[in-house]
């Protein structure tokens, strides 16, 4: 169902929480490292989507939401003058999949918190970028939205930050 039939149906808000709440808690929690604000934020960017519906739909809805998601974690934390900026990849990921050995699981593991460890070494735009790219998943042109940065900056930033990365875990024994 196209997101456009999905707003019309009884059951817009629900279809729009099932795709996007968990990508929104794990961009929130990555900008605070705090559970409970990146919960409350991704809750404060629902409520103001269901107030935005009655004036009409954002074009770019994925953009719109992390926008406003960023926004009311950036503005609590500037209300507050606390800046931190942590990254945890397991803190809302899926489950794991049910195939594979449990020592498969466990090389898995370890290498998703070796790279989040190294990601988390980052500058915080590039960190920023690797985690709305890779991540969440989002277009070149949905980052622009949310960050501001053009899109062919984001590019460069991507390229800058993926290579670092590649090199530092051939340097720190990750394998190729």
């Amino acid at each position: 169902m196209s997101e456009a039939a999905s707003m019309e149906s009884g059951n817009w808000l629900a279809e729009i929480l099932v795709r996007y709440e968990r990508p929104l808690l794990k961009h929130a929690y990555t900008l605070c490292s705090d559970r409970e604000l990146a919960r409350d934020a991704v809750q404060e960017t629902f409520f103001r989507l269901i107030r935005l519906r009655e004036k009409g739909m954002p074009e770019n809805l994925a953009a719109w939401l992390f926008t406003v998601c960023r926004n009311v974690v950036s503005d609590y934390l500037r209300r507050q003058k606390v800046v931190s900026f942590g990254l945890d990849f397991a803190r809302f990921d899926l489950p794991d999949d049910e195939g594979g050995s449990p020592h498969d699981h466990l090389d898995r593991g370890e290498r998703e918190r070796k790279l989040a460890s190294l990601v988390e070494e980052l500058p915080d735009r590039e960190r920023e970028l690797v985690r709305l790219k890779f991540q969440v998943g989002l277009s070149y042109r949905e980052i622009e939205e949310v960050t501001g940065i053009s899109q062919g900056n984001i590019g460069y930033f991507l390229h800058l930050a993926v290579k670092q990365l590649r090199q530092r875990w051939r340097v720190e024994g990750g394998d190729s």
